[in-house]
């Protein structure tokens, strides 16, 4: 039976591995409030979300987690998706709606930093069940 672990690389008594069993609810409820702490640590958690076309896994980063449903989010950074999503959560149109031949203002330049997470129940990420995903939690102070 195969079930979904997470790797933790760099740690002081060196790499560990979670795993989230369902049949052993104690051990899923433990691994999550593991890797809800991680990332609120600020670990990089990388999940394996497919395969390329050369069978090598693709890796996402989980933005947030939710302990309630083991679940990873994974952002959705999809352009014409957020775009449309936004719209749809603000009534505004989105910009192939647009018709006014009146120019906006460009929006302030980013002061750079840390973008913010999309909120666990927001539309902008996708959910993974821990469970059926394999991924990698990494440090914040790993590689040097």
């Amino acid at each position: 039976m195969s079930f979904g672990t997470i790797g933790i690389l760099n740690v002081g008594a060196g790499d560990t591995k979670l795993s989230f069993d369902p049949t052993n609810p104690a051990e899923v409820i433990r691994a999550s409030r593991i890797v809800k702490d991680m990332i609120r640590r600020g670990y990089a958690l990388l999940v394996a979300t497919g395969k390329d076309d050369d069978g090598r896994p693709i890796y996402h980063r989980a933005t947030d987690f939710d302990e309630k449903t083991a679940e990873y989010i994974i952002a959705d950074f999809d352009p014409v998706t957020a775009a449309a999503a936004d719209a749809a959560e603000t009534g505004a149109s989105t910009p192939s709606e647009e018709t006014s031949d009146v120019d906006t203002p460009a929006a302030p330049p980013s002061r750079g930093g840390r973008q913010k997470a999309p909120a666990p129940n927001s539309k902008a990420g996708r959910r993974l069940k821990a469970s059926n995903v394999h991924a990698v939690a990494v440090s914040r102070s790993a590689g040097g």
